[in-house]
């Protein structure tokens, strides 16, 4: 019998600059029209969506917050709410979480992935307490990605094997709120 730690955090928030919520299904469009080469490569085995699938994939995300399992997807937004990527959590063990994250092309290289990253680590710490950790698992070609990483405060400990796909794993103590 597998153990779930259920992830309970809040449908919303904001560091002024970026906001994290939950997907609508009126977002399918322009999370189609966002994804690019890059994230179908590191997401979806390079294959491009239609419309059908990408709201499969939202009413996915949606039912997970219904659920409170151990996964949540939050839609990354501008102020406006301006649908610009995604971020997401899993938690596989009660003191461990992992994250993935994605920023459409027209959004990158202007830290919001970073900021997404160092918002949803300061909502899982305060609201999972045993939770004492966060991990990325990045594939080692993906260098803005592990940048990313670093600048939200994530240290590299070592690699890991996914899915047949070498990856550097980087970590955050959650003790330690240094980003």
């Amino acid at each position: 019998m597998t153990v779930q730690h259920p992830i309970r955090l809040p449908s919303r928030a904001t560091d002024a600059v970026i906001l994290l919520d939950q997907h609508r299904l009126a977002d399918a469009a322009a999370d189609l029209n966002g994804e690019d080469g890059e994230i179908r490569r590191r997401f979806d085995g390079g294959r491009p969506a239609d419309l059908d699938e990408a709201e499969d994939a939202i009413r996915r995300y949606m039912r997970r917050w219904v659920d409170s399992g151990p996964e949540i997807t939050y839609a990354l937004r501008l102020p406006d709410e301006t649908l610009i990527g995604g971020v997401e959590i899993r938690r596989p063990e009660s003191t461990l979480a992992n994250v993935g994250y994605w920023v459409f092309p027209a959004h990158r290289n202007r830290g919001y992935a970073a900021r997404a990253l160092i918002l949803l680590c300061r909502i899982a710490g305060e609201n999972i307490p045993e939770l004492s950790s966060i991990s990325a698992h990045i594939e080692l070609d993906n260098l803005a990605s592990l940048r990313t990483a670093e600048q939200a405060g994530f240290r590299p400990t070592g690699k890991v094997m996914e899915n047949g796909v070498e990856r550097l794993r980087l970590v955050r103590d959650l003790c330690s709120s240094s980003a």
